[in-house]
Parts: structure tokens; sequence; C-alpha cells
């Protein structure tokens, strides 16, 4: 019986192996690049029609390596691009929790006639004051109501907005006037209101999201590695 000879290319089988390789693990790394945008998108998508405003444009991600590049262990991230602000806000609409003050005190919710400090967050208690030069009295709520921390003898100033220590200049100007409208009147004014917590909204629910990321994940991986053993049966 003629002896039979099996010759093997082992250049060509490495090359094959290798490119199999390389095959798989682009796979692998165009599906971590597709999941996470995936994800983005429907976290974009639920935060914009369960909070009003440009929150949700607070989503963005990163995917490593850069597309395109096959690596063993890609990696993708989504996270809550911004300052403290941003996360969180991105926290009270997506979490469960109380919104409190660090030392257990009250949490002061200023009114609009409190105003702001920048445009970063809003103004405290004291800020209010020494800006002001206005001393808060503090005003305990009954039957229900919040407690509050009131300007007493003030007027409201120049077009309705904020609050002024009251004078017969200020008084006959006709720039002074309530919110209604009505002439300016010394009053008393809500500055903030106090609570002892805050619920959080929780009205995104992020963790159905993320598990249909996963799924989504293993199906867009399952398909590629399938066109890769296609292409090189």
């Amino acid at each position: 019986m003629p002896a039979l000879e099996l010759s093997v290319d082992r250049a060509d089988l490495d090359r094959r192996s290798e490119a199999i390789i390389t095959a798989m693990l682009l796979a692998g790394t165009r599906s971590i690049h597709a999941s996470t945008k995936w994800l983005e998108r429907r976290l974009e998508d639920q935060t914009r029609r369960s909070v009003k405003g440009r929150l949700w444009r607070a989503w963005k991600s990163d995917a490593y390596p850069a597309q395109g590049r096959p690596a063993y262990a890609p990696e993708g991230q989504v996270y809550v691009n911004g300052g403290k602000r941003s996360i969180g806000a991105m926290a009270y609409w997506t979490k469960p929790g109380f919104n409190k003050k660090a030392s257990g005190e009250w949490l002061a919710i200023p009114t609009p006639e409190a105003g702001v400090l920048g445009r970063s967050r809003n103004i405290t208690p004291g800020e209010w004051e020494r800006r002001n030069g206005i001393r808060l009295e503090y005003v305990h709520g009954k039957d229900g109501k919040p407690s509050r921390l009131v300007a007493e003898h003030v007027m409201f100033g120049a077009n309705g907005i904020g609050v002024r220590v009251p004078t017969k200049k200020r008084l006959r100007n006709q720039r002074y006037i309530n919110r209604d409208g009505s002439p300016a009147r010394v009053q008393s004014v809500t500055i903030f209101v106090l609570i002892p917590f805050q619920r959080f909204a929780n009205k995104v629910a992020v963790d159905p999201i993320v598990r249909q990321a996963e799924a989504y994940l293993a199906k867009d991986y399952r398909e590629r590695t399938t066109a890769v053993g296609r292409q090189f049966s």
C-alpha cells in the first residue's frame, strides 16, 4: 500500500489562524462600540421623555480601543458628562433616595424671589442675607404647611424681581411693582421653603435599559462571529 503523505503549509496555516483570531477580536470590539452607543441613545430617549429640559444631553459614552482596532478586552462606558450639578440632577431622576442636608437640618428650597448664585447652583440662606443685607426670619409651618424663611418689611424690586429694603423713593418709583403688577408696598416675602428631605423623583429606570443593552451586546456579537465563521469556512 503506497504511503500517504500529508503536506501542511505552516506559514499559510499561521496566517489563516492569525486572520481568524483578528476577525474574532475585531467582532468583539465592534460589538462593544455598537452596544455602548445603543445604551447611550436609549438612556437619552428615556430621559428626554421623562424629564423636562436638556438633562438628556448629559449622557455620554466612550469605547476602547478606537473603532477598527481589535483587542482582547474591549471596554465601553456610559456616563453623565458634567459637574456636580449634572451628576446630582441625574441621580435625582434615576435613583431612589432622599435629598437632604448632610447635617440633618432643613433643606432650604429657594423661591423665585431668592434669585440664583451664578449659573452653577442655587443661593443659600446665608449667601442671600449677605448679598441683600436683610435678615431672614424663621416661620414655623402649621397644618401640614412647610416652614419658611421670610424677609420681613420688604418690597419687591424693579419690575417685580427680587426684594429690596423699602424707601420712600422706591415706593414712589413706578418701576417697583408687586408680582401681580400692583404698586409696590411693604410686606413679608417668602425667600426659602424649608423641608426635612426631598424624595428623589426616580422616573428614569436605568437598570432595565442596561439589561437590554447586555442582551443587545450578546446578540450582536453572536451575529458578528457567525459571519466570521462563514467567511473562513
